[in-house]
């Protein structure tokens, strides 16, 4: 399986039950819709670390594919096009509000 998690902060006029409406509604229906998925699961966070150094998480996103060449191809498709459109009036742009990494490596301890 190859998952990726992408950390995602939502514009800050963007109110907290209006992003998690779209991200449930609008956005995440995109991905489900992606033949080559497995797994689409959306975390919404109430962030703890309130000391203005970083802003808020809004929400994580864990999604995963058979095979790094099925999220390649799912990637080109105009479904995730649909998605990455979508997001442009809800999150912010560049790494601060949208930012994926691959995990490499699970050691579940429990």
């Amino acid at each position: 399986m190859h998952t990726l998690l992408t950390v995602i902060r939502k514009k800050p006029e963007i109110e907290t039950a209006e992003f998690r409406r779209f991200m449930k509604d609008d956005y995440g229906p995109t991905y489900q819709a992606l033949p080559q998925t497995r797994a689409y699961i959306q975390y919404f966070l109430a962030d703890l670390a309130i000391d203005d150094a970083e802003d808020p998480i809004d929400a994580i996103v864990q999604i995963s594919f058979d095979s790094v060449e099925q999220m390649h191809e799912a990637l080109q498709s105009e479904s995730y096009q649909k998605a990455h459109e979508l997001r442009a009036a809800y999150m912010r742009e560049t790494s601060v509000g949208i930012h994926s990494a691959v995990v490499e490596e699970i050691n579940q301890l429990i």
